[in-house]
């Protein structure tokens, strides 16, 4: 009796592996059509930030002239130091709309992003003249132009 029961349960556990193996093919395929979407929102969104991040760039550099600035530097703070960290955030947005960015999954790129964004807002508040405002106005637009990728 048991004798018979041997190669059934050897068939029902080669069954078995090979649905768990067409399984975990279909959720990577799932996956990465996922994450391939998820990366143009991303390499979009980046590059609606990096607009953001010129505008204030070009508002605090003093050798330009726009026409109205509603970016102002903090009087005593180093405008070098400033145009640089603006210039420091605009390379890391780059990098999300190159290739590169496709090695990291969608998780470590969204804690990327949050994380360059927060220290964005840490340098309004720091650099710029009523920088809690133009901080929640910046958060704002942006959220407005996260929302519209969908």
């Amino acid at each position: 009796m048991m004798e018979q029961l041997i190669p059934v349960v050897m068939v029902v556990a080669m069954v078995a592996f090979i649905l768990i193996k067409q399984i975990g093919k279909l959720t990577n395929k799932f996956d990465s059509f996922a994450d391939e979407s998820a990366y143009d929102r991303y390499a979009k969104f980046s590059a609606i930030i990096q607009e953001h991040v010129r505008e204030i760039k070009q508002s605090l550099d003093s050798s330009k002239s726009p026409i109205e600035r509603p970016f102002k530097l903090i009087e005593g703070k180093n405008e070098e130091e400033a145009l640089e960290l603006l210039s420091n955030f605009i390379r890391k947005l780059v990098f999300f709309e190159t290739m590169m960015a496709k090695k990291k999954s969608s998780k470590e790129i969204e804690a990327d992003l949050f994380d360059l964004l927060s220290h964005l807002d840490d340098f309004l508040k720091e650099y710029c003249v009523e920088g809690e405002a133009l901080s929640d106005q910046l958060r704002e637009r942006l959220l407005k132009a996260y929302e519209q990728l969908n």
